[in-house]
């Protein structure tokens, strides 16, 4: 429903009346009984007890896992200086039940509730670009996995408990029995999210997309993002197997939260094969599930690109494809013609804000959080668009570094302002795309920047790229010198590199 539906028929609180209520959550007694009506719009948490989850003593001394004064309040919320599980206000069971039977099979454990929490206050922020009120990783992935006790469900449940704790393990990875703890429960719920998994793909029913749908998204993460693993990919031909079941039924068309986890799925695909070093052609993903999720207007939203770009950078990749096979066709100019038109920063006019106003850093930090949120939401979409003006000069034309300098600079640019307004949960794919033509110093120095930022989620892959751009920007010097040319008339593959290193980035 929307916000005027949710709530008609409710009282307007002022300001002062919520903050009160917000201060009062501390010192509140909720009753515990499973029916007990909220006693406020925010009671989420039973506040029996405070539980302590301090860093212990084998954390690195007077040093946070996370440099957050760099990172600038990353997800707009108030973080510790240790990192975000040093304290919880919980039961045993974390949120309030939403039926009898919830908690049936859901762990009780402290440990458990301190990871999902996690989840919900520092992985779900930084999984978008601008976190806001319909950021899905707090809502609609979370509920998913706690609406009822079914298999798919679990499956969803451990796989949200399996990234969390494969996060929190990275983060405090200078301290090795915290890391090899969270490991291992990492581990444990990933091979429980697995089984579970196997015991409803055969048979999933049409109520049972959504959670099947989300685990294989989030196993994929949990392996491409979280384990810096090659194997991210096999649940991708697991998600294409799955979404052919439901050809008929086209369940994201039937419901927003489908639609959202549907969507996803989609667009980590596209981008993922953009890196991908072996043909792939189109899939039940490109072929069902793209066109069936793409009629939306904020279809994209989630990492911070529009449908007409996501489009193009689509369709880049299946004209690479086509032409390495010798089938060039025979409206390719024209076709990119079009693409390069539509894909020049100057030509991006939707937003109607001015992106460029002079100090705009200092500017836009005074002015009001939703106006802030609208002003990052169109320089993310600008700076993706530009990426993949980049990307299609690269993939389809050839174009070396000189070609492409002021796309880069201007994706580098906007990625600082970002960063510095916001915090730094900025996409990867179009951040990477121009650091792999970025020659100049400078250029390469804004990219070192970024990586240091991106470096402290929590997030192996992050630390990857920085290793396959820096090969990247040693390969092409050294083929200048061979040569006798300038580093900018160098073209490069990347993926050519990235395949040599043995990795396989996920970009998301």
């Amino acid at each position: 429903m929307n916000f005027e539906q949710t709530w008609r028929g409710w009282p307007a609180f002022s300001e002062d009346h919520l903050q009160r209520l917000i201060d009062g959550m501390d010192s509140m007694d909720f009753p515990v009984a499973e029916h007990s009506p909220p006693l406020n719009p925010f009671t989420v948490f039973h506040s029996t007890q405070r539980i302590d989850h301090s860093v212990s003593d084998d954390a690195p001394a007077n040093k946070s896992a996370l440099d957050l004064q760099n990172i600038e309040s990353l997800a707009g919320l108030s973080q510790p200086k240790s990192p975000p599980l040093s304290y919880i206000e919980a039961s045993c069971s974390l949120l309030r039940p939403l039926t009898p039977t919830i908690y049936d099979w859901l762990s009780t454990s402290r440990d458990e509730a301190t990871i999902f929490h996690h989840y919900v206050t520092w992985i779900a922020p930084i999984m978008i670009p601008v976190d806001n009120t319909n950021n899905p990783w707090k809502s609609v992935y979370p509920s998913t996995a706690l609406q009822d006790s079914s298999a798919a469900s679990r499956a969803l449940y451990h796989a949200i408990i399996a990234q969390s704790a494969f996060n929190m393990a990275n983060l405090y990875k200078e301290s090795q029995e915290i890391y090899r703890q969270n490991e291992s429960i990492a581990l444990q719920h990933y091979g429980a999210s697995l089984r579970e998994l196997s015991q409803t793909l055969s048979y999933t029913k049409e109520a049972e997309y959504n959670a099947c749908a989300a685990t294989l998204y989030t196993l994929m993460i949990s392996e491409g993002q979280a384990r810096d693993s090659v194997a991210w990919r096999s649940h991708f031909n697991g998600a294409g197997s799955f979404v052919t079941q439901f050809v008929q039924q086209k369940p994201w068309i039937q419901s927003t939260h489908s639609w959202v986890i549907s969507q996803s799925i989609a667009l980590s695909f596209e981008i993922s094969q953009t890196g991908n070093t072996k043909p792939h052609n189109s899939s039940p993903i490109t072929d069902i599930l793209f066109e069936g999720v793409a009629s939306r207007r904020n279809f994209g939203y989630t990492i911070g690109a529009s449908c007409d770009v996501l489009r193009i950078i689509s369709s880049t990749r299946l004209f690479m494809e086509r032409i390495a096979r010798g089938d060039v066709p025979d409206n390719l100019c024209l076709i990119i013609q079009g693409y390069v038109a539509e894909l020049l920063p100057e030509n991006h006019t939707k937003c109607g804000i001015d992106l460029d106003i002079p100090e705009r850093e200092s500017v836009v930090k005074l002015l009001p959080r939703t106006e802030q949120f609208r002003f990052l939401d169109c320089l993310h979409l600008r700076l993706f668009r530009t990426a993949a003006l980049i990307y299609l000069y690269q993939a389809i034309l050839k174009v070396p570094p000189r070609g492409v300098s002021r796309y880069v600079r201007s994706v580098l640019a906007d990625a600082m302002t970002f960063i510095h307004i916001r915090g730094g949960a900025i996409s990867m794919w179009p951040v990477f795309i121009a650091a792999t033509e970025a020659t100049d110093e400078a250029d390469q120095q804004m990219v070192e920047r970024w990586l240091s930022v991106s470096s402290q989620l929590g997030i192996p892959n992050r630390l990857v790229a920085g290793t396959v751009i820096r090969q990247i920007w040693h390969d092409r010097a050294q083929e200048a010198i061979a040569r006798g040319v300038e580093p900018d008339q160098v073209a490069l593959d990347w993926k050519a590199v990235q395949q040599r290193l043995g990795v396989d980035l996920l970009l998301l």
